[in-house]
């Protein structure tokens, strides 16, 4: 680490040309100074030659095989000794203060363990990217009413829509889709859990960090575009499945007790938003973005995870 630097940023690439140039540029032209990892998830599109070529100063780290999303930031850390870790989807890019108003939330906020910023599309638009954790009530209406009515009291309770957005505001949880995080709380609580691998991993993370005693806060004015560029939409219905399936492996490793009792009804209500999901997809084409309209969740690119 040189002494000026405190962050570094671990971008995961997975077939993520072209998108994963630009989001390089930005961290270059960062008002913080930013080291960049990029891991590598044998990707097959000549991504990670072209970043040696041409970012000689990125540290590039090749995987022989894909480790998900959380195994790409797990290796990417272990690269890095910075007090900050920044994560970056490859089709993300920061504005030039984004990176440093984050840093000092953390600064001056002893117990955060995360400043997410505000991420929006790249027409402006708001991209829901906090969140709180959710009643199971709220969570019913958010994964049965909300991919239809989305401003249902259960989906704007979850994505905490009335929270304030011209001061920073302490908050559940974090989409990793950009967030900056604590190197010592995450080396704290173990980093991503692995068995994730892609979708729920950033909930979960932030969930053993708010049980650990750490704080999570939304930062809205840093900002970052997020234009929605993934390779997941190659397989949509197969990431679509993942996203479900991780979402009850959630809540069996954080929801015990009396919700226990709940676990058929949770089960049930998962199949059924799945296949209302897999259904409108079918008819209509576009509950599950397409690829060719640039809109979509890869390898650390995600909206959020639930």
């Amino acid at each position: 680490m040189s002494a000026e630097t405190r962050v570094a940023a671990v971008v995961v690439d997975h077939d993520s040309a072209p998108e994963i140039y630009g989001c390089l540029r930005a961290l270059a032209s960062s008002d913080e100074p930013v080291r960049v990892v990029v891991v590598d998830n044998a990707s097959t599109d000549g991504s990670p030659d072209r970043i040696a070529a041409e970012h000689p100063g990125v540290a590039l780290v090749r995987s022989p095989r894909n480790l998900g999303f959380g195994g790409g930031v797990n290796l990417g850390a272990r690269e890095a000794d910075e007090p900050y870790l920044l994560l970056m989807n490859p089709d993300a890019t920061p504005e030039p203060a984004a990176i440093g108003r984050l840093v000092d939330l953390l600064e001056r906020t002893p117990r955060a363990a995360a400043a997410g910023p505000l991420v929006l599309n790249p027409d402006g638009s708001i991209q829901p990217s906090k969140r709180a954790f959710p009643s199971l009530w709220h969570s019913a209406l958010h994964g049965l009413v909300g991919p239809f009515w989305t401003s249902n009291p259960g989906t704007r309770a979850y994505i905490l829509a009335d929270a304030p957005m011209d001061e920073p505001v302490r908050v559940g949880w974090l989409s990793a889709s950009a967030v900056l995080l604590r190197r010592s709380a995450f080396d704290e609580v173990g980093g991503f859990d692995e068995d994730f691998f892609f979708f729920v991993e950033d909930v979960d993370l932030c969930r053993r960090l708010v049980d650990a005693g750490w704080e999570m806060w939304f930062e809205p004015r840093a900002r970052v575009v997020h234009t929605w560029g993934g390779s997941w939409t190659k397989r949509p219905l197969r990431h679509l499945w993942m996203h479900h399936r991780n979402l009850f492996r959630y809540v069996t490793k954080h929801r015990r007790g009396a919700w226990v009792l709940a676990y058929p009804a949770i089960v049930a209500g998962l199949a059924l938003r799945f296949v209302m999901l897999v259904l409108r997809w079918v008819v209509a084409r576009n509950a599950v973005p397409s690829h060719r309209s640039g809109v979509g969740r890869g390898q650390g690119d995600r909206e959020d995870s639930g």
